[in-house]
């Protein structure tokens, strides 16, 4: 697994914060419909990781773009390596 994160490494990615993150993996499952300017779906857009599809009724939706897939990915691949680093180790480890 540490080869496709090292392959990524050279691209720029934006540090989000962890509402953004949140933000971020809600717009995985489907398009976000969102009444108000929301600062974190702002930041997302900003970033280029969420675009905004203004409809021509109803409120405005927010959907994840192709580098929104990417970040969820290099996001879903350091989740392992993260939860491995703090497992107790020893006998008694589960």
């Amino acid at each position: 697994m540490k080869s496709s994160i090292a392959g990524h490494r050279n691209k720029k990615m934006p540090r989000l914060s962890a509402h953004e993150m949140a933000a971020l993996m809600l717009l995985g499952y489907a398009p976000v419909e969102i009444e108000v300017e929301n600062p974190d779906m702002a930041a997302l857009r900003d970033a280029g990781l969420a675009q905004r599809i203004d409809r021509e009724t109803g409120s405005p939706e927010f959907s994840i773009t192709h580098e929104g897939r990417e970040m969820l990915l290099l996001l879903s691949m350091l989740a392992p390596l993260e939860n491995a680093a703090v497992r107790p180790a020893g006998p008694d480890a589960p």
